[in-house]
């Protein structure tokens, strides 16, 4: 399990500690003052040897057409818009510290003249006899302090290009940690999600999926995948004389799918979510949030999601048992002097906090 996560000159950040990391992890705060801006730390540590790591972060953004040059691509993820400075994250995971540097280079000598970028798939390598300048992109990663793979990110006209050697891939790969991340207003993807769910209907795993969908659609009798043309996409039998997709069955539904359907398929691996509360009426949240602990604990996986919603950060505690309250973590995130400083909540500080009715958020 993920313990404690630092990061320096990484966008609004100078440096952040966070520690008392937990099955379950809320992060809060006003606006601008980083919630969403560690989920997408927390996804660049884990996203390794991805040719669109810095594109990710400006499709969450809502960013469209982005020029591919440094200043565009790159600098949003500096502190200050600063590539000058480096970017350093450190993960503590149980007894192993990992460690990420990322740093701009403008004259970076590469041997590479082409790689066909294909999403999801390790770039293959095509190289040349004669070095090119170019600017590139650094990434060095370390495992308690012993150099562990390193990589460059170059741009090429359109195209965004990896420089890396074989030995490297493995290193990198070699922790690889399971990482989704689950956007607040980017719509969820049903393709993905039919993918998944018919990754657990293959283990008969389906059951527990509609069990849990219930709580919004008590209606619901069952879940399957529909092939139409290139796409698939998951129907309900909610006692209709037809079948209708799951997206047709209300913000609510669609969004507790994915997230339950992400949890299962993503065994030891971290789940983030930002802004979790968007979709669910107050009433049905102790139900969602026992049924989202449960399957956490089923598959070990952690749950990092930001809310503003006081509602969310009750319905918690009322959902879960005195037992299971312990796997849960509030931290709230202040602006002071410019400065970010998080506030940790333990389970029994939070629960105390909301019986008095302290203000949180």
């Amino acid at each position: 399990m993920i313990n404690a996560f630092t990061i320096k000159g990484f966008k609004q950040f100078t440096e952040l500690s966070l520690h008392d990391f937990n099955t379950i992890t809320l992060i809060g705060g006003k606006n601008n003052t980083g919630k969403t801006t560690v989920l997408e730390a927390f996804f660049m540590f884990y996203d390794r040897g991805n040719p669109e790591v810095t594109l990710r972060h400006l499709w969450w953004r809502g960013a469209g057409s982005v020029p591919f040059n440094p200043d565009s691509l790159w600098s949003p993820i500096f502190y200050a818009y600063d590539m000058s400075k480096d970017i350093e994250m450190e993960i503590t995971e149980n007894d192993v510290k990992e460690r990420i540097i990322i740093n701009y280079n403008k004259e970076f000598q590469s041997y590479i003249s082409a790689i066909p970028v294909e999403k999801g798939v390790i770039p293959k390598i095509e190289t040349s006899q004669q070095a090119l300048t170019m600017e590139s992109l650094n990434f060095a990663y370390y495992v308690n302090d012993k150099k562990g793979g390193e990589f460059h990110l170059i741009i090429d006209g359109t195209k965004l290009l990896i420089d890396i050697n074989k030995p490297d891939i493995l290193e990198l790969r070699k922790r690889f940690k399971g990482v989704n991340f689950i956007g607040s207003t980017s719509q969820r993807n049903p393709i993905e999600d039919s993918i998944r769910f018919g990754e657990l209907d293959i283990d008969g795993q389906t059951d527990l999926i509609v069990d849990i969908l219930k709580i919004i659609e008590p209606n619901l009798k069952s879940l399957t995948t529909i092939s139409k043309g290139d796409h698939a996409v998951i129907y309900g039998d909610i006692g209709l004389s037809r079948k209708v997709p799951v997206f047709y069955m209300g913000q609510g539904t669609a969004k507790l799918l994915s997230i339950i359907l992400t949890i299962a398929t993503n065994k030891n691996g971290l789940v983030l979510v930002d802004e979790i509360e968007n979709g669910w009426h107050y009433l049905l949240l102790p139900d969602v949030w026992k049924a989202i602990h449960n399957i956490l604990k089923k598959y070990n996986c952690q749950l990092i999601a930001t809310t503003h919603s006081y509602e969310i950060i009750n319905s918690l505690v009322k959902g879960l048992s005195p037992q299971e309250i312990s796997d849960v973590t509030y931290i709230r995130l202040d602006k002071e002097e410019e400065k970010i400083r998080p506030k940790v909540y333990k389970s029994n500080m939070l629960i105390a906090a909301l019986e008095r009715e302290w203000e949180i958020r």
